[in-house]
């Protein structure tokens, strides 16, 4: 078979072409084959930034039982690490009644779910568990049925203040009425610490009453030194075995807007208050001054009791804190709410055995001298 020039050209070009066009195709490929990668590797990071910035813990299981991830939450609520616990066959914590509890952990409460992975064709090629951390929820839960139940007794307290109060207001009555017959004798001496003695219980039920609503002053002008006096003296009977001395320093009268129940009570919380840290007695002092600016009055309450520590004073406004074994611990914080009811302002300054100072300024009345 003769194969002569023209045919051999042509033989070379088809080969050179084909070449050329396989060269294309696999530089097409190539270019496909760069492409998918990327767009693996992208769709790859976009899971693993997903999985890393979900709230949830994620342990992928293969079908062997082998982790083969774990992401930053998973890590963190399990206190593991990825090269701790991918390629083994645990996430080295217990799940029992929707609590995981870490080998090197705290237990903790958790929505858990587990589910098979399928691939394309449906077949299973290994487990995802899936677990939520709950406890703040949990927590939150206890601390709404604590208080639905603290409202229910709370109502049922204050029932029960207004069911005692009116009997107490007799009490005191006839007993203020016994005293006054029998003034000089011993019998009007004890019938007089019961009208204080009840009286002292009704401001503890005004405290709790008046905690569950708004203070709404009536305000008048009222001579502030009188209410003073009143309690000292009602103060100095009550305690007269308990060796308190009481010093009361004011001379001329202080006008003051306030609501004189209101304020008379503020006034007898912080006394009572000075009283009771002092088991061993002591002395109390009450002084009244107007202001240097002139448009102010000033009370101040000064004990030589036990004082506060940081604590105590940081919080002895707060309502229910006591460093009592008894009370409501509702009194300096009713205090506070009436003085700043009158538009005034409380502070204490104390220090541990060296007694306490409450200090009460209000804004002077009119007809103040």
């Amino acid at each position: 078979m003769n194969i002569n020039t023209t045919d051999i050209e042509l033989l070379k070009k088809t080969i050179i072409a084909a070449s050329e066009r396989a060269i294309q195709s696999h530089r097409i490929l190539e270019e496909k084959v760069t492409l998918l990668t990327a767009e693996v590797d992208h769709k790859k990071q976009l899971l693993d930034s997903i999985l890393q910035s979900i709230d949830v813990g994620v342990v992928f299981f293969d079908g062997d039982g082998i982790i083969r991830l774990i992401n930053h939450v998973a890590e963190k609520l399990l206190n593991v690490t990825a090269e701790g616990v991918v390629g083994g066959s645990s996430i080295k914590a217990v799940i029992e009644d929707e609590v995981i509890t870490p080998e090197n952990g705290k237990p903790f409460f958790a929505i858990v779910s587990r589910s098979d992975v399928r691939d394309g064709s449906g077949c299973t090629i290994g487990q995802v568990l899936i677990f939520k951390d709950i406890s703040r929820l949990k927590q939150l839960e206890e601390e709404n049925e604590r208080n639905r139940r603290l409202t229910s007794m709370g109502e049922l307290v204050l029932r029960i203040a207004h069911e005692i109060r009116n009997p107490l207001g007799s009490i005191e009555l006839f007993a203020s009425l016994l005293s006054s017959d029998l003034r000089g004798t011993d019998h009007g001496d004890y019938a007089n610490r019961i009208s204080n003695s009840v009286r002292m219980l009704v401001n503890a039920l005004d405290n709790m009453l008046r905690f569950s609503k708004d203070l709404k002053p009536r305000l008048e002008p009222v001579n502030l030194n009188d209410i003073v006096a009143e309690i000292g003296r009602e103060f100095s009977e009550l305690f007269s075995h308990d060796r308190i001395v009481f010093d009361l320093g004011f001379d001329a009268p202080l006008i003051v807007n306030v609501d004189r129940g209101l304020m008379r009570q503020a006034l007898m919380n912080i006394m009572l208050n000075a009283v009771q840290s002092m088991p061993d007695g002591g002395k109390i002092s009450v002084k009244i001054a107007r202001r240097e600016s002139g448009r102010e009055v000033e009370l101040s309450v000064r004990d030589t009791g036990v004082g506060m520590d940081e604590e105590t004073k940081a919080k002895i406004f707060e309502p229910f804190y006591s460093t009592k074994d008894r009370g409501t611990g509702l009194g300096m914080s009713i205090t506070a709410s009436i003085i700043k009811a009158h538009k005034g302002t409380v502070r204490v300054v104390s220090e541990l055995g060296g007694g306490s100072e409450f200090v009460i300024t209000l804004p002077e009345g009119k007809g103040g001298l």
